[in-house]
């Protein structure tokens, strides 16, 4: 890829402005510090955590001051897209979604994200996921999204599935959390792939709990 080609995409991601993407109930945003003490008060749960890389807990201030730090540096580089999802309703944060190793040259990137506690089953997650993913095909020019799991986490293999997603593979021992290799599962999804949901499949492995979160990197 040229310098050129790289300047390009580069800026396409530098040239989104909130709101980055609409739907009927949600926006999804750039960080901002006006909803620090929400996302503290979100992710400062164990349910957060036990399905995210690198989500600390407990969760404090300080930790939301550093990832404000880290968006800024990762928008400059184009690498990460980190956005916040907002009820329009009454403007309450949600959650949070990211695109995360932006790489315009092989069109690709990876989905992150996690959905708080109080609005969990309502249907904000694959809202949210089908905004992302229009917005990273259409608008930032991408072919392929890719989303990681760990084992046990049926509502978010629920959420992809959903969202039309496919089941690629697990990857053994891909990270370390809590200082012990865990296996990943890896989903996929091409912009020229069509979305084939299973009701089914979706209503059987969301009930097997767990909230919708995937790795945040």
């Amino acid at each position: 890829m040229t310098a050129t080609a790289r300047r390009d995409a580069a800026s396409r991601v530098r040239a989104l402005r909130s709101p980055i993407a609409r739907t009927p109930r949600l926006e999804l945003v750039l960080p901002h510090r006006r909803y620090a003490g929400e996302v503290v008060r979100l992710l400062n749960d164990r349910s957060v955590v036990r399905w995210t890389l690198r989500i600390p807990f407990p969760y404090r201030a300080a930790d939301a001051t550093a990832f404000y730090a880290r968006w800024r540096k990762g928008w400059r580089a184009a690498t990460n897209l980190p956005l916040l999802i907002v009820r329009r309703a009454d403007g309450r944060l949600v959650g949070g979604f990211g695109l995360h190793r932006v790489d315009p040259e092989h069109r690709s990137a990876e989905v992150g994200y996690w959905i708080g506690r109080p609005f969990r089953r309502q249907g904000y997650g694959r809202e949210a996921l089908e905004a992302v993913t229009r917005l990273a095909f259409r608008r930032l020019g991408l072919y392929r999204l890719e989303a990681r799991v760990f084992p046990g986490n049926a509502a978010s293999s629920a959420l992809l599935l959903a969202a039309g997603f496919r089941y690629e593979g697990r990857l053994r021992a891909a990270v370390r959390k809590g200082g012990r290799p865990r296996d990943e599962l890896v989903y996929g999804r091409l912009r020229d792939d069509p979305v084939r949901s299973s009701r089914r499949a979706v209503g059987r492995r969301a009930s097997a709990g767990g909230p919708p979160v995937a790795p945040t990197k």
